[in-house]
């Protein structure tokens, strides 16, 4: 069984973590598209803008770039012909609670051989392994519970991996970050 979780992006306002994801080629396609509907925006300079000025963006725009950019993520991770038994979005859920509800009722009842809607309605896989696939950029406290609470079920084996760390044409990306990261740190006096 496949869970496809799309976080808050809450990582897109690193700039490190905004100039990898434009170096894949389905983020850029989708960043493109979306430019359209942005036209008095060069949403490629807004991504391109350093920490502070990236923080002066309006919560719309950046709402729309993480869209953006989960889009092309996830279009991805089709590719890769990937399929998903339940996608959750931390944007249709306000409450941890609720999405936390969500997660085990789907696992309970698809463990028990109950009916589920699902995005692929027949797919076949496996009850006893469960696959969660997080979508960022960057996680948030659900993805942290999920490795906390779901991972520690002794009935269902669980796999929690992060959409691009688990693509090998990515390797690259969470290194570059880093460096990034560390290259921009200002030392203390």
């Amino acid at each position: 069984m496949r869970i496809l979780y799309f976080t808050d992006g809450a990582g897109i306002d690193l700039q490190g973590i905004r100039e990898s994801v434009l170096r894949i080629p389905e983020v850029l396609t989708s960043l493109r598209r979306g430019q359209e509907q942005a036209r008095y925006v060069d949403l490629m300079q807004v991504m391109g803008l350093p920490d502070e000025d990236f923080r002066q963006v309006s919560s719309v725009l950046r709402n729309f770039l993480i869209n953006l950019v989960q889009r092309g993520l996830h279009q991805r991770w089709i590719n890769r012909d990937h399929r998903a038994d339940l996608i959750l979005r931390r944007i249709n859920h306000r409450n941890f609670s609720d999405i936390k509800n969500e997660v085990l009722n789907f696992i309970r009842a698809k463990s028990a051989g109950q009916d589920v809607a699902t995005q692929d309605l027949h797919l076949l896989h496996f009850l006893s392994h469960v696959e969660i696939t997080i979508i960022g950029p960057g996680y948030d406290e659900i993805e942290i519970w999920l490795r906390r609470e779901i991972s520690n079920r002794s009935d269902i084996k669980v796999l929690i991996k992060d959409v691009i760390a688990s693509d090998p044409q990515l390797d690259w990306f969470w290194p570059q970050v880093r460096e990034a990261v560390t290259s921009n740190e200002m030392p203390l006096i």
